[in-house]
């Protein structure tokens, strides 16, 4: 009888809080790179280069960026309509603590309103190299150009925050394979058996296709469901695990959607 794995571990969602405020944008982004630069209460925190009127904040012990906007009402026009500025944060919901701390060491001044959670967003780690687990990898790969032939999903990025799997330099050749797999399809080929003899011999990979029912993973991706009818494995780590990497194809895209990822136990002997 066939093994079933193990279900996928639950993402860590994108969570958001908002503030109304009286301090203005200034005055919030000093107190926050005052926050992050004590080095006392919270953990160590780096102030990212940002866009606009916003902080990004980034950290090894962080489980994704945690992104504050700072929207201000000119001088004139708060006093006559009485409108607050607005301060919303945006972050990982296992940065709940981290966040709490902010807003406590932002003083009294913020009140905080209700607010509906946020559209997905890729908020992975920022800072180069630092890819401590595959969900920051995979927030990192999300941006390289050399990843541009497929589309990571925000809910892969999601999935490989509880993912133990710790081999990075698998999962780029897993991608490669996907890279190529789009090529012979775009120009006329099934572009889908990844064990055949056209397939190179280093990018050869298991793969699933065709997958229908539970075992094709559906995901949400620009208000649609996409169907991830596809897993290819990464090669093995030293201890023998791997990762499955579930895809589907976008005909819209022309791309392959990454749109989840799981641990895969080592093969019993």
């Amino acid at each position: 009888m066939k093994r079933r794995s193990a279900a996928p571990s639950r993402p860590r969602p994108l969570l958001r809080r908002r503030f109304d405020t009286a301090l203005q944008p200034a005055d919030v982004r000093t107190r926050l790179e005052t926050l992050a630069c004590a080095g006392t209460v919270l953990p160590t925190l780096f102030v990212l280069p940002s866009v606009g009127e916003s902080v990004r904040l980034s950290g090894p012990e962080l489980h994704g960026e945690i992104h504050v906007r700072l929207a201000g009402c000119q001088a004139a026009l708060a006093a006559f309509t009485g409108s607050p500025n607005e301060v919303t944060i945006d972050f990982r919901a296992a940065d709940k603590a981290v966040v709490q701390a902010l807003v406590a060491g932002l003083g009294p001044e913020l009140r905080e309103t209700k607010v509906r959670r946020p559209k997905q967003e890729i908020q992975g780690h920022l800072v180069p190299g630092h890819q401590p687990n595959v969900g920051h990898f995979l927030a990192w790969a999300a941006r390289m150009p050399s990843m541009e032939d497929h589309v990571i999903l925000e809910s892969a990025v999601d999935a490989g925050f509880a993912c133990e799997f710790d081999c990075f330099d698998h999962i780029h050749a897993a991608m490669r394979a996907l890279d190529f797999m789009r090529m012979v399809r775009m120009e006329g080929g099934i572009g889908s058996a990844c064990d055949g003899d056209e397939i190179p011999p280093h990018l050869r990979h298991p793969t699933r296709q065709g997958l229908t029912g539970k075992a094709a993973m559906l995901v949400a991706h620009a208000g649609h469901k996409v169907s991830l009818n596809a897993t290819i494995d990464s090669k093995p780590n030293p201890a023998g695990a791997r990762l499955r990497i579930h895809y589907g194809w976008s005909s819209q895209l022309q791309r392959y959607l990454v749109g989840w990822v799981s641990d895969l136990a080592p093969k019993a002997q």
